[in-house]
């Protein structure tokens, strides 16, 4: 069938939201991207410190500065690299400062056109109930990024690779939470899928977000910087020394030729995918596939350069807000008026 993925309609009431979701779901995937040329550029660990109000300021003099510059080189980070200089950390504290800014913004992003429903009498408690459950998961993204951030700044300076792993996908759900509110929103509308097809866009739904994990799980334990040729492993066809650690845990999850290794085999399964949702005329879903395997080989051939590294993460991120909307039944329940609202 083909894509019932359209958000037109002529209720400016539901086309508001249609766009403040939009707007919301596009400042998500903005602050992923950030946050992956943060990682990629070695800039994740600049700020050291979470404050989650007066940290949204900037340093603005040299003093300022100077003094950010000194809790930096208490850690482990500058003390592996103690030649690096003010201009330097300025360099990668902008890159972290910036994705922590714009993580900050969303905050207006949910909150004003809520408030202008409230003033224009439209809002619901359906409404209501999405944006509050909309602000925890924010606020828990913003403490497991904290979290994550902590654990390269003892003793070896880089991230946990799980830890990563988690933010990177609780950003993920919030963008799938966000795809369903569109969904549901999206009253224009009649899906006629089959409950095979139904079935096909959830297991691929699970099977993008799998993909997701293990490349943050690649990303993080830097396992796209061996084997960098395609579709070979080097000279074989099946990669070598996969069992070099004692235990079969440590070869699943910290071995980085095995973590490639999974993630190359998803990447096989995910193309076929792709040739039965074009059967099945899913012509976005199977182009966007298609494109995160191109990006994925560039990003492995040409040695993880940051802006095809992060086209590839933001990729997947579409693709899994696509499928999560397409897979999403149109059975919308509305909500009850806030006092004084206007019925819908």
């Amino acid at each position: 069938m083909n894509s019932v993925f359209w958000i037109g309609t002529r209720n400016n009431q539901v086309r508001f939201r249609q766009v403040w979701i939009l707007s919301i779901a596009f400042v998500v995937l903005a602050t992923m991207g950030i946050g992956a040329m943060t990682r990629l550029t070695g800039s994740g660990l600049s700020i050291v410190e979470w404050k989650p109000l007066s940290g949204a300021v900037p340093p603005l003099n040299e003093t300022e500065w100077s003094q950010e510059f000194l809790r930096y080189q208490e850690f482990p980070e500058f003390k592996s690299n103690p030649n690096v200089t003010l201009e330097d950390f300025k360099t990668i504290f902008w890159w972290e400062f910036t994705h922590r800014l714009i993580a900050r913004s969303l905050i207006f992003v949910i909150l004003i056109p809520f408030l202008f429903l409230v003033l224009k009498k439209e809002a619901t408690g359906r409404d209501l109930r999405k944006l509050i459950l909309l602000l925890l998961m924010g606020a828990v993204q913003g403490a497991l990024g904290w979290y994550m951030v902590k654990s390269g700044l003892v003793q070896v300076p880089r991230v946990s690779h799980f830890r990563l792993m988690v933010h990177f996908i609780w950003a993920s759900l919030i963008i799938a939470y966000l795809a369903r509110w569109l969904r549901e929103e999206n009253t224009n509308t009649q899906s006629k899928q089959t409950s095979s097809e139904r079935l096909f866009l959830r297991v691929l739904g699970g099977l993008c977000l799998g993909q997701m994990a293990l490349g943050a799980l690649v990303a993080g334990s830097r396992a796209g910087y061996i084997y960098n040729t395609f579709p070979k492993f080097g000279d074989t066809w099946w990669p070598q020394k996969f069992l070099i650690f004692p235990t079969l845990t440590e070869n699943l999850f910290y071995n980085q030729i095995n973590l490639q290794l999974f993630h190359r085999l998803g990447a096989w399964l995910m193309v076929i995918a792709a040739v039965y949702a074009l059967i099945k005329k899913y012509y976005l879903i199977g182009s966007l596939i298609f494109l995160q395997f191109v990006l994925g080989i560039l990003t492995l051939v040409l040695m993880v350069p940051p802006p095809v590294a992060t086209l590839h993460q933001l990729c997947g991120v579409v693709l899994f807000f696509v499928l999560r909307y397409e897979e999403h039944p149109l059975s919308v329940v509305r909500g009850r008026p806030l006092p004084n609202a206007t019925e819908r």
